[in-house]
């Protein structure tokens, strides 16, 4: 017969034994996470779909302060400017961006309210020279955005800046050469450009009148001067071509054009491995269908632009250019050669950028009325009421559940959706903005781009999709409550602009 004792040892050994196995199967868990996500980050299964780039994209923010610059450097052979760190000083070399880049922004927090923006701006910067618009950075002062004074007057108070800002920002690196600065400026007709640093920290902005002061000066002062020889008194003054390049704006539609190409233009040729639905080995089917939204955001962008926007009416010829595009854009995305779609989609994009050059021409048509921009939104609309109706679905069409692995394909199929969305509709707001306010529906646009922001932030490390009342989330309502909003959105515009 066993004693008490025995059994109480018998006892305590299993327990012993529970527990111990209990921390082995623990630490397992936690080791073979980390092995998956650092095989996932190399091979880049986790990595998040990023928005589009243009030019360089860098990021800016001072938690809820922010900094303030004021002009007064001068312009000489060099120019010092402050380390982050205030530790060291950097010489700017002549005939550099940062040798002329002026000291005179704002840079703000990217979780800065824009009440508190608005505030701020009243009250302690009202002599800032450069009160267009002001830049959104990281807490290690790298660039994020930007945001006009129109968004923030747009704005609820609420939001952030993050989530109104326009990440779409043209940034030269301080060791630019001025002239292609000035090129830069001209081509863009903007009105400054940031400065950044190696590591993508914001120091400066040169402003079109810098350029117009740096060209005044070179047509003052000859290559090879000769101290005998008098300078003509036409030579310190700008040709009227050069004025023009600066001063005329863009010719309407050239922005939306460029957002249109912006997204599959990065996908095809920034992102890294390039385009993915064609591998024969795939390893990230969230960036690929990622890039299947994109890509359909483009192909109805580009027939809406081909037969709509782009033509009086039903009896009008096409333009080559944009026929030539819609056709190269409609072929198989998983296709991998005979023709392969990324040499195809790419020559779509020059198709668009011909048909760019022929609007700063003025030899294509561009037109803006309610009745051209009505079937872009309605295009755009049923996209996303697409993208909402696999992101509530229970079952598939068969019947069957939706499994784990469609789940996250729905997911980041309208994550890519509302990035390229999120992208044009910020230069539907530029080229269609007369059209958009006289019937008042600036606001409702701006809430549309606003949802598109939301669901572009949603990016889980892995996509669970439980019960919506489970304890792990269900990742595809959670994309689908922005999504929804965008969609009602822009329906409430299109009745907006037919009134």
């Amino acid at each position: 017969m066993e004693s008490p004792k025995n059994n109480d040892t018998d006892n305590l050994k299993g327990a012993e034994f529970k527990m111990f196995a209990t921390k082995r199967i623990i630490v397992g868990i936690l080791l073979t996470i980390v092995v998956l996500w650092v095989v996932g980050t190399v091979v880049g299964f986790f990595q998040k779909p990023a928005g589009v780039e243009v030019a360089r994209h860098p990021d800016a923010d001072k938690a809820q302060t922010d900094t303030a610059h004021q002009a007064g450097a001068s312009r000489d052979k060099t120019k010092t400017i402050g380390h982050p760190t205030g530790k060291e000083q950097v010489p700017f070399k002549k005939g550099s961006a940062g040798n002329i880049m002026s000291l005179d922004f704002v840079a703000m927090g990217k979780d800065t309210p824009a009440g508190e923006v608005i505030k701020y701006l009243k009250k302690d910067h009202r002599n800032i020279r450069q009160p267009f618009h002001l830049y959104v950075v990281d807490p290690q002062n790298r660039l994020l955005g930007m945001v006009s004074l129109k968004q923030l007057m747009f704005a609820d108070a609420q939001n952030r800046l993050e989530d109104i800002m326009t990440t779409q920002v043209n940034s030269v690196n301080t060791d630019a050469d001025e002239k292609k600065v000035a090129k830069l400026i001209a081509q863009y007709n903007i009105l400054a450009i940031p400065v950044v640093s190696e590591d993508n920290r914001l120091v400066g902005v040169v402003k079109a009148d810098d350029v117009v002061d740096l060209a005044q000066k070179e047509l003052a002062e000859p290559a090879h001067p000769l101290p005998a020889v008098k300078q003509p008194a036409h030579a310190a003054k700008i040709p009227e071509t050069e004025v023009e390049a600066i001063e005329k704006p863009k010719a309407k539609g050239v922005a939306f054009v460029e957002a249109f190409i912006q997204p599959l233009s990065y996908e095809l040729h920034q992102r890294f491995w390039g385009w993915r639905p064609n591998d024969i080995l795939n390893f990230t089917d969230n960036i690929n269908n990622f890039q299947l939204g994109v890509l359909e955001v483009t192909r109805r962008t580009a027939i809406i632009l081909a037969e709509r926007i782009s033509r009086t009416g039903s009896t009008a010829s096409f333009d080559k250019n944009l026929e030539r595009a819609m056709n190269w854009f409609m072929i198989n995305s998983d296709r991998y050669w005979f023709p392969s779609p990324e040499s195809k989609y790419s020559d779509g994009l020059k198709e668009l950028e011909l048909y760019k050059e022929k609007l700063e021409k003025g030899t294509a048509n561009f037109y803006t009325r309610p009745d051209n921009l009505i079937p872009l939104l309605a295009a755009y609309e049923d996209l996303l009421g697409s993208c909402d109706e696999n992101l509530v679905k229970d079952k598939e069409d068969d019947g069957t559940p939706v499994s784990f692995f469609k789940a996250d394909d729905y997911l980041f199929y309208a994550k890519g959706v509302a990035s390229a969305l999120s992208t044009i509709l910020e230069a539907v707001q530029e080229d269609f903005h007369e059209t958009v306010e006289s019937r008042r529906g600036l606001e409702v646009l701006h809430k549309a781009i606003e949802s598109c922001h939301h669901a572009m932030k949603i990016s889980p490390l892995v996509v669970t999709n439980s019960k919506l009342s489970g304890i792990p989330a269900n990742h595809r309502a959670n994309m689908a409550a922005p999504i929804s909003h965008a969609r009602f959105h822009l329906g409430v515009l299109i009745k907006t602009l037919s009134t």
